[in-house]
């Protein structure tokens, strides 16, 4: 198994060399800076991280190198309940290298994962503990979920942990999470998932299953409706699902977003409460980004997949500085502190400054850079998840008179000792 671990760890390293471009180079492994226009500056940073990877692999260089036993752990098959919706697992990993390991949380694949590392640097044959731990969202059936980790190890500097496992429920929903990245905060939008039943009454026919109430926190914005349907409505993708395909009845179900949502980055945790004694409610997640003439660019910002600012864990002692951009495609904007402004903050300690353009020529798009600042002295809390209600926010308030728009950004971040 060891050999199979490090087998994938070289690979996954010889990948990220081989494959890096520009593009993904400037995002993933530079300091943001406006001034890095330059395509040979990012060339000449990829031949010399290859050429340090390569000195470390031969001995030349002391580096640190990183050592795992296990990158999946599998929980097996699980029963839905309170008790069981959540869990965790700890990886152990070893630093194998003559060279200090440093640690970094990077990403993770779903605001229901979250993960700490319990000491981001490791001396040579030292060792230390990530924990990913995970909320199941009473919604049954398979769940993978993965987490990153950047290094200074010139070998890998990327690598990642998985969990896995399989919920059995009475009831399940297909697809349990609902993803909506770009939608317009002007139209409406839908999507459609099933409700399944997989349970029998004590007669052995199909269990009778019924919602007598479903539950939005933004009735304003968000709207479901259930009907009962036919299990050949089922996609052959879902009869191929080992869960899905044992389903004694089907229920459609419709998520309606409405217009109005903020710019920015949302999420709704939608509840269905039952008529099954085992399980008397379940959850279904809703989360995505509503675009709009606002776009936001940065190192540590995640448009793809979170929509968050992800800083990760900082210390208490020391001022950490991250930098965005806000692009706004308004050529009749004039972006100034009256017209631009931070209206709220999560929490009310987190420090942003705007800096805006010095002309008087009217731009197609203004670009203002903006900084935010996690003071030393900091109070040691978490700013990560799962729920965007724990998360760390910024608001903009752009334009004016009746044509105000909020822009939402999230701030994903912890601060430890």
């Amino acid at each position: 198994m060891k050999k199979v671990v490090l087998a994938v760890l070289a690979a996954v390293a010889a990948g990220l060399l081989a494959g890096a471009g520009w593009g993904w180079f400037k995002v993933r492994h530079t300091h943001w800076d406006l001034s890095m226009e330059d395509f040979s500056y990012f060339e000449k940073q990829i031949e010399e991280q290859q050429k340090k990877a390569e000195d470390a692999a031969q001995g030349k260089i002391k580096a640190p190198r990183v050592a795992v036993d296990l990158i999946e752990y599998d929980f097996g098959v699980m029963e839905l309940n309170e008790e069981t919706r959540t869990g965790s697992h700890d990886f152990t990993i070893t630093n194998k290298g003559n060279e200090t390991l440093k640690l970094k949380e990077k990403d993770k694949s779903c605001f229901c994962t979250d993960f700490t590392i319990a000491n981001h640097s490791v001396p040579p044959g030292g060792s230390t503990v990530c924990t990913v731990t995970w909320d199941g969202h009473n919604s049954g059936g398979e769940f993978k979920q993965t987490v990153v980790i950047s290094t200074n190890d010139p070998q890998t500097p990327e690598f990642f942990f998985n969990v896995r496992g399989l919920y059995t429920s009475p009831i399940v929903c297909s697809p349990n999470h609902i993803l909506l990245n770009g939608i317009s905060a002007a139209e409406p939008q839908t999507r459609s998932f099933h409700i399944l039943g997989l349970g029998t009454d004590d007669q052995g026919n199909p269990f009778d299953c019924q919602f007598p109430e479903i539950t939005v926190s933004d009735p304003d914005h968000f709207e479901v409706t259930v009907e009962k349907g036919s299990l050949d409505e089922l996609t052959d993708e879902e009869k191929q699902n080992k869960v899905l395909s044992s389903a004694t009845s089907l229920f459609n179900g419709t998520l309606t977003v409405k217009p109005g949502l903020s710019i920015g980055s949302f999420q709704e945790l939608i509840r269905f409460k039952t008529n099954h004694p085992k399980l008397p409610y379940m959850e279904l997640m809703v989360e995505g980004q509503v675009a709009g003439s606002v776009n936001i660019s940065g190192q540590k910002y995640d448009k793809h997949n979170t929509g968050q600012l992800v800083i990760g864990t900082v210390s208490s002692r020391d001022t950490t500085v991250e930098n965005i951009r806000l692009d706004i495609n308004d050529p009749l904007l004039s972006a100034n502190a009256e017209t631009v402004k931070v209206v709220s903050k999560r929490p009310e300690w987190l420090q942003v400054e705007l800096t805006f353009p010095e002309t008087d020529i009217p731009l197609p798009v203004k670009m203002i850079p903006v900084t935010i600042t996690i003071p030393a002295g900091s109070p040691q809390e978490s700013y990560g998840g799962p729920d965007l209600t724990q998360i760390g926010e910024i608001v903009f308030a752009i334009g004016e008179g009746e044509k105000i728009q909020k822009v939402v950004l999230p701030v994903n971040f912890s601060v430890g000792p």
